[in-house]
């Protein structure tokens, strides 16, 4: 209250001749008190500017302090409280209200600071051109709302910055004339804002037609629509205010002068309160009752009115005055007097204080001087004593953490990490198994309902009793109507089945009401737990190399890979939860290990569904040592079943990389084509379609061994390809394949297979595969003595088989001459030269050559191998 005094008599002394003006020291008191952060949260400082712009408002100075608040609302849109720039505009666009320094629409104390502060948006929204481009829009499409109408003219003005809905001046004075107390000498002036807002008709300013007041287009919506009828309910109460106020004496304060005080009045008397002119009341009354004319006419709101034709009671001057938006003030309607009364209550009570005798101070123990800089330590030290003490703060509560922290002994103890990741992942899988079992359950119930339906209705045999009516014959009358009895069939209900049908449909209906129901917290706990184990892991890993971290993430990844069951798969929360710790785990832990390639290969190998989900961290090549082996126990495992597996597998054996980078010894080569003969046999000789993809990939892998420093394996190549060709064992493109290589046989892309081409796609692209790789590489080079080796081959080969053959033949043909000697006929002759015609026939008979040409089979072993 004493500041209030301050700068009260500060304004008035200011105002004196000679001195430095009002408009100074209101801008000195606006400066002070809008220094610190958030000043109008602050009830006091509210106070006190509601002061000052009452002063500026009665010394008609609101320009001066408008200008700082203007410049202050410029300041609050860039960095309003606390937040940036940035922060607010994306408050704004996500339709947050404006920074203001009104916190909510209106404010029923500070009116003084209301008045200024909205006539300061006001202006602000005017120097936008906002509202004029708003109403345009608002005229141009009659059905567009206010808040599409807003959004239109932001874009069309490219407005960086743009008040929200609820800014806008037309709600805001709207919600000010409500709060408003009905005897506040700004109330006119305050619905004079309103209803010049309101009643507006801006069409023809913008080559419109007059539609009627642009202000009904604000309030269409149902709580806009409320607002309104409030502030007729608001007319109809100040009105009445004003009128029972109009009734009242207006009584001087008692005056009681004192030969010590000179006629000065004590401190310490009852003063009353002022009290308003009767007349300015009555005034009051007719104004009010003329703005609920002017709200109540639906006429005059939605067409336009020939104003000199209204009645008396509509006031048509003043009326044109707010519809043209006059900006002349009613300062006739303002109790100027009230403002006087109370600028010189404040400086005399501001001048007992100064004159207070110091003896009167000191005879009252409690009296503090409040306005010497010497009392400062009593003064604080009396206002604290005035507040309550305040309370201790609360206890702090224990919140106990959703999900427990992973203890950091996990992270180097494998023990401890199987532990946690056991008791983690069994609560996944039981939840899978529920899901699942409940799934099996509901596809039982399904396949029992649909097999009772049938059973529903059957039609069962009846007798039926039918009355035939007689109309007699000849005038004779009839005896009655003949009693026919029919047998039919009509269809029954099976009451049994229909209440078995109803509880199936029951249970069906409640298994979906629990297969809905969110999961338990358990679950989300143990899945949240297990995740952050692994992050921190992988983390730990990527920070510091550590054998014991290591070692742990390797006996996480077969730990949760060991949780995959059929269950889990059929579960595809689950499935996608452990697919994606599997992948982590082994992209970190196992890919490119060489000690875990026999461990992974075995797990696929015993459980074949887990091959699409561990295979692409089997990387052979990282043990080059190990590749024979596991080689070998991929080709082992080879068998129809297993095809589409054993290729997968196959896939991930760089044997070209293998030969260059490792250069293995002769041995591990010669076992490991030894290896690849073996699955060629298995292929067979037509192989089975399932077993056409890891086929090729096998002749692929056979003509690299062959090429890599050839003639290392050549006369192995041939040895093999002739021992298993004589049992039957080999297909016939083993040996293509092998003479391609040789340069025997040109290379023909058109008689690549399906599974060749598929087996082009399958290699994996990371490993990059050099020349080498190519399957159509140029043939090698045979030298003559490699020519003549392969001769004496060929040669002997066929001459163990003539040999055989000719055995067998001396076999066969022996018990034919001894019948040709018991019958000796010439029938017999021929048949027996006919038969052993079609025995030597495979030999005799001409070959048929792809260029053309007819070779017997005794030339045909001599030309075996052609070299270029």
């Amino acid at each position: 209250m004493y500041k209030c005094f301050i700068f009260q008599s500060h304004v008035v002394e200011s105002s004196q001749p000679g001195r430095v003006g009002a408009a100074a020291v209101l801008e000195f008191w606006v400066g002070i008190l809008t220094q610190q952060n958030l000043w109008y949260r602050d009830k006091t400082v509210l106070f006190l500017m509601d002061q000052i712009c009452c002063a500026a408002f009665a010394h008609h100075q609101e320009e001066c302090v408008q200008k700082l608040l203007y410049q202050q609302h410029k300041n609050a849109l860039g960095c309003h409280g606390d937040r940036g720039l940035l922060s607010s505009l994306v408050g704004w666009i996500a339709g947050n209200a404006t920074p203001s320094f009104i916190e909510g629409q209106s404010l029923c104390a500070e009116v003084w600071f209301t008045w200024m502060v909205l006539n300061m948006e006001g202006a602000f929204e005017e120097d936008l051109q906002l509202r004029c481009c708003v109403e345009h829009e608002l005229l141009s499409e009659p059905n567009i709302s206010p808040d599409q109408a807003l959004k239109k003219a932001q874009q069309r003005l490219k407005l960086p910055v743009a008040p929200s809905m609820q800014r806008l001046q037309v709600y805001r004075w709207a919600c000010q004339a409500l709060v408003t107390p009905p005897d506040h000498p700004l109330l006119p002036l305050v619905w004079q804002k309103f209803l010049q807002l309101y009643l507006r008709q801006p069409g023809p300013e913008y080559g419109l037609a007059a539609g009627g007041c642009i202000g009904r287009r604000f309030f269409q919506t149902s709580s806009q629509a409320a607002l309104l009828k409030d502030l007729r309910q608001r007319i109809q109460a100040v009105s009445d205010f004003h009128h029972a106020a109009s009734q009242a004496l207006r009584v001087p304060p008692p005056h009681t002068p004192s030969s010590d005080s000179q006629g000065d009045e004590s401190p310490d008397d009852p003063r009353l309160p002022y009290l308003t002119s009767p007349r300015l009341h009555s005034e009051l009354v007719r104004l009010f009752g003329v703005f609920a004319v002017w709200l109540d006419d639906e006429t005059l709101q939605k067409q336009e009115v020939y104003l000199p034709s209204l009645p008396a009671e509509y006031e048509p001057h003043r009326l044109a005055q707010v519809m043209q938006r006059h900006q002349e003030l009613w300062l006739e309607y303002v109790d100027q007097e009230r403002l006087q009364y109370d600028e010189r209550e404040v400086l005399s009570l501001w001048e007992k204080v100064q004159s207070e005798p110091n003896f009167l101070q000191g005879q009252s123990p409690g009296f503090t001087d409040y306005t010497s800089p010497s009392n400062a330590k009593e003064r604080i030290l009396s206002n604290l004593q005035k507040h309550p003490i305040p309370r201790p703060a609360p206890e702090l509560q224990q919140q106990k953490a959703p999900v427990a922290e992973v203890p950091t002994s996990c992270f180097t103890d494998s023990k401890a990490a199987a532990e946690l990741l056991q008791r983690d992942l069994c609560v996944l899988r039981d939840q899978a198994r529920v899901a699942v079992a409940r799934e099996a359950q509901q596809v039982a119930m399904e396949q029992e309902l649909l097999e009772s339906l049938p059973l529903l209705y059957k039609n069962r045999s009846e007798q039926v009793t039918m009355a035939l009516e007689c109309k007699g014959k000849g005038g004779q009358p009839c005896q009655g109507p003949a009693n026919i009895t029919v047998t039919c069939e009509r269809v029954q209900r099976q009451e049994a089945v229909q209440t078995q049908i109803t509880s199936l449909r029951r249970d069906i209906k409640k298994l979906q009401t629990d297969a809905m129901a969110p999961p338990p917290q358990s679950l989300a706990q143990a899945a949240v737990h297990t995740e952050n184990f692994i992050t921190t892991l992988v983390n730990m890993h990527k920070a510091q190399k550590s054998p014991a971290v290591h070692n742990v993430g390797v006996s996480a990844f077969h730990q949760v890979v060991s949780f995959v069951c059929e269950d889990t798969l059929r579960h595809p929360p689950t499935r996608q939860y452990l697919s994606s710790c599997v992948e982590i785990l082994g992209q970190v832990f196992i890919q490119g290990n060489a000690e875990e390639c026999g461990r992974v290969l075995k797990t696929i190998l015993e459980q074949r569904r887990l091959c699409p989900l561990i295979s692409p961290f089997f990387t052979p090549n990282a043990a080059p040592d190990q590749l024979v082996f596991l080689y070998q126990d991929v080709v082992t495992s080879l068998h129809l079943d297993s095809a589409d597996v054993i290729f997968m597998l196959l896939t991930k054996f760089d044997l070209s990389q293998w030969l260059n980078e490792a250069q293995p010894v002769f041995s591990e080569r010669t076992r490991l084509l030894e290896l690849i003969h073996g699955a060629l046999c298995v292929c067979g000789r037509e192989p089975e379609p399932e077993l056409l993809t890891p086929f090729h990939l096998f002749a692929k892998h056979w003509t690299w061994l062959l090429r890599h420093h050839f003639p290392d394996h050549y006369s192995d190549c041939l040895r093999l390809l002739m021992t298993s060709s004589s049992n039957q064992l080999l297909s016939p493109e083993c040996w293509k394949v092998t003479l391609r290589v040789l340069g025997c046989l040109p290379p023909s892309r058109s008689s690549r297979s399906k599974g060749e081409q598929a087996l082009s796609t399958a290699d994996v692209p990371s490993r990059g595969v050099g020349p080498l790789a190519s399957p159509f590489r140029s043939p090698v080079s045979l030298s003559p003595q490699q020519v003549r080796d392969l001769d004496v081959v060929a040669v002997r080969h066929k001459i163990d088989t003539q040999t055989l053959i000719t055995s067998a033949t001396e076999v066969m043909i022996s018990p034919l001459f001894v019948c040709l000697n018991v019958s000796c006929s010439l029938k017999a002759l021929q048949d027996l030269h006919s038969k052993i015609e079609k025995l030597f026939k495979p030999w005799i008979f001409p070959v048929d050559t792809d260029d053309g040409r007819y070779v017997s089979h005794s030339q045909s072993s001599q030309t075996v191998v052609s070299f270029r």
